[in-house]
């Protein structure tokens, strides 16, 4: 992860194929109780050895050195808040610099909350070595306040743009800060932040939801397209060529248990932290306990086969298991929500490209792009769609 290479509309900043990604949980416990929270079982008290985070760390080390899929390693500090425990994440990087022999960054998502003059001090000592993303809600309509109860004045974002410029932000949408998507892009972009936004999981979207959401996606949309200077949002460049494609079987959206391992506080391993008893307590899931990790047949709800949207719209196996019991099925309150958005990144998309055709020979990538926007379109103009957007 390099913090000094920009992005360019459209390029993924999570495209590392070759890297392992350990994750270590370092504490269970939080500062804040965001709304959107999926960790329901934190304990201030349990934490990770610094001497545990060694050993897993060198034995990650050598799996990479082994694995001929590996050429580095990004060693993530979870929580809870990981800056809770600054302590381990200071003396593992400084440990890491001095006798790591292959390419590696540490990296953390923080609220921001506990950031002290210290701790920045530091980090921009070591930001070649270690990154810190700011998960952040927005500013336009108080939407961090309405997810967290805080305010956006208690987490200093010039630090972040400064120290990282190129690692943007993280924001979640929950149902209540949906309204403000469009205010809080809008602020993020004239201050010059790139977010990176998501919506919330295991939140009973419906269809009004859908239809605020694309609304709030046109007027996006239109922003974007009146301002060309701005980085457009990941919720309009989202890639879309797979839409139309009616497979039997999902493709895993991420490397949960294989290009992925999470070590819990005591050390057991798991295929991510969503199957770790701090989302899941008892009902933890240890990477040894599924077979399933490398098999699309075990993560596809047959309710979604043949579907032209399968291997678009957003899932997690890990909390379809925490909130309906097995990793394979999905949640279809977000159908509308993903159509929403497909539509929206069509027509934006579309609408983004013809006027770049105007101005000059797009490149390969971009023709590409071009191509599954209108592939998608006509798939999506086709089928009734579970929300009623202008097609």
């Amino acid at each position: 992860m390099n913090a000094d290479t920009p992005l360019r509309p459209f390029e993924s900043c999570h495209d590392h194929p070759k890297r392992r990604t350990c994750m270590l949980m370092v504490t269970h416990g939080c500062n804040l109780n965001c709304t959107y929270c999926y960790e329901k079982f934190k304990n201030g008290a349990k934490q990770m050895p610094v001497s545990l985070a060694k050993e897993i760390i060198t034995k990650e080390i050598e799996i990479v050195k082994a694995d001929e899929r590996f050429e580095e390693l990004e060693v993530d500090f979870m929580g809870g808040e990981p800056l809770l425990r600054f302590d381990l994440i200071k003396e593992i990087t400084e440990w890491m610099e001095q006798s790591c022999d292959i390419p590696f960054i540490c990296f953390a998502t923080t609220n921001g909350t506990l950031l002290n003059d210290e701790m920045k001090e530091w980090f921009r000592e070591h930001k070649r070595s270690a990154c810190l993303g700011a998960s952040y809600d927005g500013a336009g309509g108080n939407a961090q306040g309405v997810n967290r109860g805080e305010t956006a004045a208690e987490v200093d974002l010039d630090f972040f743009r400064e120290t990282w410029p190129f690692q943007g932000l993280k924001m979640t949408i929950s149902k209540d800060s949906l309204p403000y998507v469009f205010d809080s892009l809008v602020a993020a972009a004239r201050q010059g932040d790139h977010i990176e936004s998501s919506m919330a999981q295991g939140v009973d979207w419906n269809v009004d939801d859908a239809i605020l959401f694309y609304e709030q996606l046109q007027k996006l949309s239109a922003f974007y397209l009146e301002h060309p200077e701005y980085f457009p949002s990941n919720l309009l460049t989202r890639p879309l060529s797979s839409i139309g494609d009616r497979t039997e079987h999902q493709v895993k959206f991420c490397g949960s248990g294989t290009y992925m391992a999470t070590y819990d506080v005591d050390g057991t391993l798991y295929g991510c932290h969503m199957f770790t008893p701090l989302v899941l307590g008892n009902r933890a899931l240890k990477h040894a306990d599924f077979t399933g990790w490398n098999n699309d047949q075990a993560v596809t709800d047959p309710a979604c086969r043949g579907c032209g949207m399968m291997n678009w719209c957003s899932t997690c196996i890990g909390f379809n298991l925490k909130d309906r019991g097995a990793v394979h099925l999905r949640d279809h309150r977000w159908c509308a929500i993903n159509a929403a958005q497909a539509m929206a990144a069509c027509q934006f998309q579309i609408e983004y490209f013809s006027r770049l055709t105007r101005e000059k020979e797009m490149h390969e990538r971009e023709a590409a792009t071009l191509k599954g926007a209108l592939d998608a379109y006509e798939y999506l103009s086709t089928i009734k769609l579970s929300a009623p957007f202008p097609q």
